[in-house]
């Protein structure tokens, strides 16, 4: 089984796509799938500890994203392909685009697509989390929404569940769907612990609104930061079949 693929969007920033990519792809490593991981292009990094690190490709790492190591470690990701997961890795709290033109680091949009589409036939599900929200500036005149569009995988959404997030899920997914964007599903993670009946109400509208289903609802994480646990935490808020079956339905049977 190869080939399978889902983009991971945001319907803002801070809305936990790392989280969620994470933990939907070591959920999917306990299942059996071999898994792959692509943050294409990442700002906010920071000096790597051990700039002489050296990817596969012996090209020297001087930044770390540490979005990157969270989703290589999630799902055990050695160092040495650091380059397959995040070919870039830029400084400062901007987007992708800016960090790049401040930093005149030349990205090519053409490559940073071929790269992802030489990674995903490699493994069983290869999840390629984005930047930011949808429209997030990626590349020059190119938005993440061009990638998502290009690559054309189907879509997942993350978004909060706090007031406004019916609004954001809503425009997020219409603007998707109007980029020709195959959204699949939502998954609402709790970062602020919404009163209960206003979460109940905001996914339910969601659902309404946007045509699409909400698959998971996660509270804040409080745990201790070991797989077990979070693994186990996971299962109790995330039933991955029927998740697997609404992003993949008779393709991951075919595989």
């Amino acid at each position: 089984m190869k080939g399978l693929a889902l983009s991971v969007i945001g319907t803002d920033t801070d809305v936990g796509k790392t989280f969620v990519t994470g933990l939907l792809g070591a959920l999917a490593v306990a299942d059996g799938f071999d898994v792959g991981m692509v943050k294409p292009v990442s700002s906010s990094a920071v000096p790597f500890p051990e700039c002489i690190s050296t990817d596969e490709d012996n090209l020297a790492i001087h930044l770390e994203s540490k979005d990157a190591t969270y989703l290589m470690r999630a799902v055990g990701i050695p160092e040495s392909r650091r380059h397959e997961v995040n070919p870039y890795a830029l400084a400062g709290d901007y987007s992708p685009r800016l960090a790049a033109e401040l930093a005149e680091v030349d990205i090519d949009y053409d490559e940073v697509v071929h790269h992802i589409q030489h990674v995903v036939p490699n493994y069983d599900i290869t999840f390629i989390e984005g930047a930011g929200g949808i429209t997030t500036p990626l590349i020059g005149d190119y938005t993440f929404s061009d990638l998502m569009k290009d690559i054309a995988y189907p879509a997942l959404v993350v978004a909060d569940g706090r007031l406004g997030s019916i609004n954001r899920a809503v425009l997020t997914c219409a603007y998707a769907k109007q980029h020709n964007i195959d959204v699949k599903g939502i998954i609402v993670n709790d970062t602020t612990l919404v009163d209960p009946f206003l979460l109940k109400t905001n996914i339910a509208d969601m659902e309404r609104y946007t045509g699409v289903p909400v698959l998971g609802v996660l509270p804040p994480y409080k745990g201790p930061d070991q797989q077990k646990v979070l693994l186990g935490w996971g299962r109790s808020f995330l039933d991955t079949e029927r998740i697997w079956t609404a992003i993949w339905g008779d393709s991951l049977k075919e595989h």
